[in-house]
Order: structure tokens, then sequence, then C-alpha cells
């Protein structure tokens, strides 16, 4: 991440409470992430297509969560994709609970407006794929 940061590469969004710091969206081109794009479990259409941008992660800090903190951050990702030239964002959440604290749960998803993308095609058991079109 850091070398990220120094190369003035954006790595995400940063959400804040009160002004402190309450969770964070790792938010861009699908293409940056070698391990969606090569993923033998998600159903990875148009590998190369750059405006497909993907939230690969999406952390509330304890404390915040269950406080209505993941959709506006999903929000404000999907906004930023927007304002960067996406014509679609793409997120991995996990289908039920347990959550993953990293990945969101699916719900979230659905309410952000975002609609299942390939399920029968996902290998994954407990992530799916979503799709939100802009």
């Amino acid at each position: 991440m850091e070398g990220f940061v120094r190369a003035g590469e954006p790595v995400g969004l940063i959400g804040y409470v009160d002004e402190r710091p309450a969770a964070w969206c790792a938010v861009a081109p699908r293409t940056e992430y070698y391990a969606i794009v090569h993923s033998r479990v998600l159903p990875i259409d148009e590998p190369e297509d750059e405006s497909i941008w993907a939230i690969n992660c999406l952390f509330v800090q304890s404390g915040y969560r269950g406080r209505g903190t993941t959709l506006p951050m999903v929000e404000a990702a999907v906004e930023y994709a927007r304002s960067s030239g996406a014509r679609v964002v793409e997120a991995y959440p996990v289908k039920a609970l347990p959550g993953d604290p990293g990945r969101g749960m699916l719900s979230t998803f659905l309410a952000a407006g975002f609609t299942v993308y390939g399920e029968e095609r996902t290998k994954a058991k407990r992530n799916v794929v979503v799709r939100r079109s802009l």
C-alpha cells in the first residue's frame, strides 16, 4: 500500500465519523487487482476492460460496526468510480452471516443498487459477484 501511495496511485477511500477514521474501502479499476482478474472461482468477463471497477475490500473498524457505516462507504466508492470514468462497479460480498469483515454483506450491496451477477458460474461457496452499471 505504501508503494501505491508514494506513486500517487489511489488505493481507496477513508470514511470518517466525527472526524475520526472509521472505515476504509478499496476501489479501483478491476485491472489493478491481479488476483481478481486471474481468479478461478469468480466469473470474470472482459478481464482487460479498465472501465469495470472493483470494490475488493471493505473494512469498518470495531466500535463503528453495526452503526450504518458500510452503506455510505459503498455509495461513496460508487460515486468515486463514476467520477473517474467507470461504467460498471463490481464487488464480492459474502452471501450470509457470519460476514467477512473485509468484504461486506450482500444485503448492503443490494441496498446500494447492485445486482447479483453470474452466480451460477461462481465457484466460491460463500461469496457472490455483484455489479452496478453506472
